[in-house]
């Protein structure tokens, strides 16, 4: 069943960092490619970042402006343009109740990991880790056919390839995100059950010591005992600079005592020609290259 048709309603938000008044450009081009695909924008009041402060507004603002989106019956899909590092300031003014009952999908990345995590967590409902600002990026015309494949067109959703770095399996509902962001959430009820999860971690910034820290403190809650395998997306920094250790390596040494699946793919995260993985919903991985 498509997760979009003609003439559905989707929702534009901001619920991390606000947007920059020169983003204003990028924005049209979002808005533009989504209409023309078809579909009615609804577009909240907290997307730009306000005079005295970095956020679109305050925490009840945000979250105020989140729950119209989610109460509108008309609005089958949100997507978050936003991110930084406040995301988290609205968690607790939401309505869960109401946002499980709604079963709109919401869709973000990086700091947006967040409320895609505390989604599930709270609901059980499945979010999406996209970046719908992909639309107005330099892969725009590509990412207009992933969009497209992922949100209508079901028996077409889009896949990934992927690296193996131990094993030839994993199986298992997706949590995680950017592996920071991700963290943010310890402690707390927001922080989903991960046991028999696949954990899928991307970065945007941040080099090996910052990296070793964080999977440092997924190993110390026990995380990485309790996960089926661990999927990693980009990191970009560190790609990018040719930083070592570099993440694998970082990856299977905090692992190894688990023997985890670990496979790496450079098709998540950050990247403007990155595809959409779903959070809260089941994902079996397998190697096509094994031979048992």
């Amino acid at each position: 069943m498509p997760l979009l048709n003609i003439g559905d309603a989707v929702g534009l938000i901001s619920c991390s960092d606000g947007l920059y008044p020169d983003e204003k450009k990028k924005l049209r081009k979002i808005i533009r490619t989504l209409d023309g695909i078809g579909l009615d924008i609804r577009v909240a009041r907290t997307i730009y970042r306000t005079e005295e402060a970095p956020f679109s507004g305050t925490p009840e603002a945000r979250a105020k402006e989140l729950m119209k989106l989610f109460r509108d019956p008309s609005v089958e899909v949100i997507f978050d343009v936003s991110g930084g590092d406040s995301a988290n300031q609205i968690l607790p003014f939401l309505d869960y109740d109401v946002i499980r009952k709604s079963g709109t999908l919401f869709t973000g990345i990086s700091d947006l990991s967040v409320i895609n995590n505390a989604i599930f967590a709270q609901c059980g409902l499945p979010a999406c880790h996209y970046r719908i600002k992909n639309l107005a990026g330099s892969c725009a015309t590509d990412q207009k056919a992933v969009f497209l494949n992922y949100f209508s067109h079901p028996s077409a959703r889009t896949t990934f390839n992927c690296r193996w770095l131990r094993g030839h399996k994993m199986s298992g509902t997706v949590v995680g995100g950017n592996i920071r962001c991700f963290l943010k959430l310890a402690g707390t009820v927001y922080f989903p059950d991960t046991w028999h999860r696949i954990l899928f971690l991307e970065s945007l910034g941040g080099g090996p010591a910052r990296m070793a820290s964080l999977l440092a403190q997924l190993d110390q809650l026990g995380v990485f005992s309790r996960v089926s395998g661990v999927l990693l997306g980009t990191f970009t920094e560190m790609q990018s600079r040719n930083r070592t250790p570099a993440i694998d390596q970082l990856v299977l040494a905090v692992t190894e005592k688990y023997q985890l699946p670990v496979a790496k793919t450079n098709q998540l995260g950050h990247g403007e020609d990155a595809v959409p993985l779903p959070i809260g919903l089941p994902l079996t991985l397998t190697d096509p290259g094994f031979v048992s």
